[in-house]
């Protein structure tokens, strides 16, 4: 599928938004990116699942917030957890 303006200027109605020049092109330029490496997945399929193993890091355990670090910033807390509107009625 080929990106232009007019594609994008489709996807903008479906989407029902509004994007003025300056965001259509940075839009433009991202989905090409995105496409690209949708693209090329398969050429990485390919090489093998070791090859592509090597390249991922280990998951180690690190050290991470406390729950009180954590719920600093919260806008609203209760018996330390956050606390948020509701959601469903």
């Amino acid at each position: 599928m080929e990106l232009s303006p007019e594609l994008l200027r489709k996807l903008e109605g479906l989407a029902k938004i509004r994007l003025s020049p300056e965001e259509e092109a940075l839009l433009l330029a991202d989905l090409k990116r995105i496409l690209d490496f949708v693209d090329a997945l398969p050429q990485l399929e390919e090489t093998g699942e070791e090859e592509a193993r090597g390249r991922l890091r280990e998951d180690e355990p690190r050290p991470s917030l406390s729950q009180e670090e954590a719920l600093v910033l919260a806008p609203d807390r209760e018996e330390g957890f956050f606390r948020v509107p509701p959601v469903l009625e």
